[in-house]
């Protein structure tokens, strides 16, 4: 009979083997995501947050109120190429929608905090967790970008 100490033993270690396992599995734990941001200008604070992110390193793009042209010019392509990290600076709605759309792609939020009328997030890729039938980027279509 097991008793529960060892149950829980047991419980913690295979799941901590499944973290390994799957992390090295999607090529998240040795390989470096991209990062990008993103901030609307018109929100409290996108000034010092983009600031902040172009120090780092970071491709940083900026729009005002309307997100859709930088999903289909920037943030869309790179999340079909492969895994992305992207930090936003925006409204809670703007994160919703690139939550919504980037999700077949594997992205999911990993970070996030309103204040006001702004929320700061995370979202990262994996491309373990990609729709069954999200596109991917093929030959053909690289070389017309």
């Amino acid at each position: 009979m097991i008793d529960r100490r060892r149950f829980m033993q047991s419980s913690i270690g295979l799941g901590a083997a499944l973290a390994t396992w799957s992390a090295r599995g999607s090529g998240t734990a040795a390989v470096a995501q991209p990062a990008i941001a993103l901030v609307d200008r018109q929100l409290a604070g996108s000034a010092a947050f983009i600031a902040e992110r172009r120090s780092r390193g970071l491709a940083a793009f900026e729009f005002t109120g309307d997100v859709a042209g930088l999903w289909m010019r920037e943030l869309e392509p790179r999340l079909r190429s492969g895994p992305v990290v992207i930090e936003g600076h925006t409204s809670a709605a703007t994160e919703f929608c690139l939550e919504f759309l980037a999700g077949d792609y594997g992205a999911r939020t990993l970070h996030r905090v309103e204040s006001g009328a702004a929320v700061t997030w995370v979202l990262s890729s994996s491309p373990a967790r990609r729709a069954a039938l999200a596109p991917i980027a093929s030959r053909g279509s690289e070389s017309h970008a």
